[in-house]
């Protein structure tokens, strides 16, 4: 088995790869070419860090590694039905913590879907430890997202990308990966909403509207109590985009999660987030 950085391949190699190592996963999660090249550049993936696991001319699996300052990410790491049990995945995983460490840096983070036993035992042997639950959620359109929340509203302020990725630099908590200040900077056309309400709790959410779709909800509450105040907030939001769907990732089991749950947001899937020290 060799061991090629991921950058030695094309966007088309990858992409097809990684569809096949996805054809009997938990959670279906199908790539295009324009969707990888987007998730590199988004997640600051590092392709040269990255790598495909090869037998002959015949590819096993891959892994891709994202690089900020003094951490970084394991993503995307699977194996194709021919290379698994061959230790495939220990051989990637094995080869991107050493690139981590070639790059000096503190931390290897990643997530694991819940109920990927095999993925999880594999990360825990290797030294990982869990950190959070993580929910992947959605939620339909509604004509009528007001939830009562319409007459307790006082002022509402739009805002553009600079002004959201302000907002999120200023978060108190301690954000995944996906949802990170660094991840909202590259992404494109962020918007917000700050809201007030006349009882005096006030907060805001960032968002990404598409005709379809609201991705990349991220609430904050800065008065208020937390469950109600969020789903004030996103009744706001949902007010304004009724007839797109919505999906936020990886929200911590909370009591904000359950104001989410309050304006309509189901549980879909959950993941189990999980790091490794690299300086112990």
């Amino acid at each position: 088995m060799d061991l090629v950085p991921a950058d030695h391949f094309t966007y088309e190699e990858l992409t097809d790869a990684y569809n096949q190592t996805r054809v009997d996963y938990l959670v279906p999660m199908p790539m295009n070419v324009a969707r990888l090249k987007e998730y590199t550049r988004v997640y600051d993936v590092d392709l040269q860090g990255s790598c495909v696991a090869m037998h002959d001319n015949d590819m096993l699996g891959l892994g891709m590694l994202g690089v900020r300052r003094n951490r970084s990410w394991i993503t995307r790491l699977g194996v194709l039905p021919s290379g698994r049990r061959h230790g495939t995945a220990t051989a990637i995983m094995e080869t991107l913590i050493q690139q981590a460490r070639q790059r000096q840096l503190d931390q290897v983070w990643l997530e694991v879907i819940q109920g990927n036993t095999p993925a999880h035992t594999l990360f825990c042997k290797m030294g990982f430890r869990e950190t959070r639950e993580l929910i992947v959620a959605r939620r339909p359109p509604s004509p009528d997202s007001s939830n009562g929340y319409a007459d307790q509203v006082q002022k509402v302020t739009a805002l553009g990308h600079d002004e959201a990725i302000a907002l999120l630099a200023g978060r108190q908590h301690q954000a995944n990966w996906l949802n990170e200040t660094e991840t909202m900077r590259n992404v494109r056309n962020l918007s917000a909403l700050v809201v007030e309400f006349t009882n005096g709790r006030k907060g805001w959410v960032t968002y990404h509207a598409s005709i379809l779709q609201l991705t990349r909800i991220i609430v904050e509450v800065e008065h208020g109590d937390l469950t109600d105040t969020t789903a004030a907030i996103l009744s706001v939001l949902h007010e304004r985009y009724q007839h797109q769907d919505a999906k936020t990732e990886n929200l911590p089991d909370d009591a904000q999660w359950q104001g989410f749950v309050q304006v309509g947001y189901f549980d879909s899937f959950r993941r189990i987030e999980m790091v490794k020290n690299l300086t112990e």
